[in-house]
């Protein structure tokens, strides 16, 4: 199968850029629809691409239903990549008056929009599985998140792979369950540098990680080789390290300062509980499903080898 001819990133940041850029390359024909509250501050690069249409959209206000109605749906080749973070801090999982959440209402609404769609990618997250205590996790460990955070992914998923998944049975679903996200302009480094990372509990947490240019490509291998049906995927390079090894890397490697080190007491104490969370959970990623099934190969092997090739 080829790349479609339309693709609508939903949400576009950090990878959702990175996807429509590789998409520009790979393809001399695909449309790409990229939506942002801000475009024209957000979306700077791709303003005068002529197969680039952005879109304003706000997926919190309360007219997102009438705003979506407004922009014409490309058709049923499209494939909807959505892109959007969680968009509370808090979990709230009491229906509305729609029958969803206030926090999968967006979601619930884009999917609506784009029911007869080709293809859908939500982008979801490896937080929905929770604590393992340093074990194995693949596609059908069971989720069990602690944090407000990890919750609601779980919820974004469910509602994907039913309520979704019932009205479009003849689309390919994708969840994508994305480990910690690198790339340029997005390491560690960066953040000691400004003085903004610490070192929790002597940085003994497992992490696993992976190249934003490794998500990009098993992005694209689930449009190129989607069936209908749902399908979950782990994204992950399946190498995890402690989070000291990826410090001890950039000290030795950039001649930075070492970050200070904390307990996690005093971290969640400045930080806040949600993102305190995150040093207390530990699983180690299997990525099995997506070499056996789609064919997909990181390209970084490691974070170690990624972040070699980005600060070399």
């Amino acid at each position: 199968m080829s790349l479609p001819s339309h693709v609508v990133i939903v949400g576009a940041g950090y990878t959702g850029q990175r996807l429509a850029t590789q998409l520009l390359q790979e393809s001399s024909s695909c449309e790409i629809w990229l939506t942002s509250r801000n475009p024209s501050e957000n979306l700077q690069a791709f303003q005068d691409h002529e197969r680039v249409h952005l879109v304003e959209l706000d997926l919190l206000s309360e007219s997102l239903a009438q705003d979506l109605e407004s922009i014409a749906f490309p058709g049923p080749d499209t494939w909807v990549v959505y892109s959007a973070p969680t968009l509370y801090r808090t979990y709230e999982p009491e229906p509305l008056a729609s029958g969803v959440s206030r926090h999968v209402q967006p979601l619930a609404a884009v999917s609506r929009w784009c029911q007869g769609c080709a293809g859908f990618i939500y982008l979801s997250s490896t937080s929905v599985y929770g604590d393992h205590q340093g074990d194995w996790v693949d596609e059908e460990s069971e989720r069990r998140p602690e944090s407000a955070l990890g919750k609601m992914r779980r919820d974004l998923e469910d509602y994907v792979l039913t309520t979704f998944a019932s009205r479009a049975p003849h689309s390919a679903l994708n969840v994508a369950r994305i480990v910690g996200i690198y790339g340029p302009g997005r390491t560690l480094l960066e953040y000691i540098q400004r003085g903004r990372y610490k070192l929790v509990d002597g940085g003994e947490k497992i992490t696993n990680r992976v190249h934003v240019d490794d998500i990009v490509r098993a992005l694209l291998a689930m449009m190129e080789h989607g069936k209908p049906g749902a399908q979950v995927y782990n994204v992950s390079d399946g190498h995890p390290l402690s989070v000291r090894e990826l410090v001890d890397f950039l000290v030795e490697n950039q001649g930075i300062t070492r970050p200070e080190e904390v307990s996690l007491e005093e971290y969640a104490e400045s930080r806040g509980p949600n993102v305190a969370s995150r040093w207390k959970t530990t699983y180690c990623c299997k990525n099995n499903k997506l070499r056996d099934t789609l064919g997909w190969e990181p390209q970084y092997k490691t974070a170690l080898e990624g972040l070699a090739a980005i600060h070399s």
